[in-house]
């Protein structure tokens, strides 16, 4: 037996042509809101914390499978300035970084030093103050969207690409 026909006999169809099924089973359905982020990016995220905040209903779409950009699928640490524990960011950037210190501390074994340390950098990098495994970032910021999500101001929508029907003629 050859591989892909042993893959099309082994495999529900669904997982094969994931798009081609969603596109012929699912009806397009409707949706509405104040404000729509393309990307889930971290940008993509802090305009979706801004607009929610604000008590904005918003929906954000996101190609992957996962939010945060690349800081959280490829390990990219914050890029920022040597001032950055005391001066020089937002809130929501100020709630990320004591969100990531903060899982560490509560799921993490740390040394007594580690855990004594105010401004612990988890992978101890000199590239960012804050180096952290990108799972940790990930599930930070699912942390900091979730009272939105759950409350139905935020519609969360992964494996989603824009589409703007006659983009040409707009332009």
């Amino acid at each position: 037996m050859r591989r892909r026909t042993f893959l099309y006999t082994a495999v529900p169809l669904p997982f094969i042509l994931p798009n081609f099924v969603n596109a012929v089973a699912v009806p397009p359905k409707e949706l509405s809101a104040d404000v729509v982020i393309i990307g889930g990016g971290t940008g993509g995220c802090a305009a979706a914390l801004a607009a929610l905040r604000n008590g904005m209903k918003v929906m954000m779409t996101e190609e992957t499978d996962w939010i945060g950009g690349q800081m959280t699928s490829q390990g990219v640490p914050p890029d920022e300035h040597r001032w950055i524990e005391e001066t020089g960011c937002t809130a929501s950037y100020r709630a990320y970084r004591d969100g990531v210190r903060k899982y560490y501390h509560r799921h993490y074994p740390l040394t007594e030093q580690a855990s004594s340390t105010r401004y612990l950098n988890p992978g101890a990098g000199s590239v960012s103050r804050l180096c952290h495994e990108p799972r940790v970032g990930l599930a930070v910021l699912r942390l900091m969207l979730a009272p939105y999500q759950s409350g139905g101001q935020l519609t969360l929508m992964l494996h989603h690409q824009a589409f703007i029907p006659y983009w040409k003629e707009l332009q």
